[in-house]
């Protein structure tokens, strides 16, 4: 695992927040990946959606989920020009989330400085019953900057901060490609045993 190394918080922030400005428009989510998840978890009746740049994934939840409640959040300032959207850093717990997520749903894992405290808020946001979906890129992604990716982490790492914290992988499957992106999709959920 790496982990690019900021000087502080401050500029994690600044770095994440000028790369959602330059790449609002740019869309990473595959809509048919969020079909697939919905599929899987049709009775969900509230969804978290975390590092959402503009929004799309919460748009294609609502699409075919539309009886729940889905909320997406984003570091940058941008997030109040979308519904549905709230600025909020994802590696931050909100009481108001605890335990009551059916799905979380992230592609921007590569975003995080801390992947620890990062899934163990996801995981905490899950409800007795849900799951986080992780969208974790593979092979090498173009124009990559590691100040804005900074978290560079494989599927066993991934599987070793699960079972510190007291959850596992209970399903995979690829991704629908998006901008020569490819990508795999884990469904995490609290460890049974």
């Amino acid at each position: 695992m790496k982990i690019y190394e900021y000087k502080d918080y401050d500029e994690y922030k600044k770095i994440q927040t000028e790369a959602n400005v330059k790449k609002l428009n740019n869309v990473w989510v595959g809509e048919d990946t969020i079909k697939n998840i919905c599929k899987i978890v049709p009775e969900a009746k509230f969804v978290l959606c975390h590092g959402v740049r503009n929004g799309a994934e919460v748009n294609y939840f609502k699409k075919y989920l539309p009886d729940a409640v889905v909320l997406g959040t984003e570091i940058s300032h941008t997030a109040t020009q979308f519904p549905y959207v709230v600025e909020w850093d994802f590696h931050e717990v909100n009481e108001d989330w605890l335990n009551t997520s059916d799905i979380v749903y992230s592609n921007s894992f590569d975003h995080s400085y801390d992947p620890v405290k990062c899934l163990k808020a996801w995981l905490d946001q899950t409800s007795k019953d849900g799951f986080i979906f992780l969208e974790h890129c593979y092979g090498v992604a173009e124009n990559v900057s590691k100040a804005t990716d900074p978290l560079e982490i494989s599927k066993e790492e991934i599987k070793n901060i699960l079972r510190e914290i007291g959850a596992e992988i209970v399903n995979e499957f690829q991704a629908s490609p998006t901008r020569k992106r490819n990508s795999r999709i884990y469904q995490i959920c609290r460890s049974t045993s």
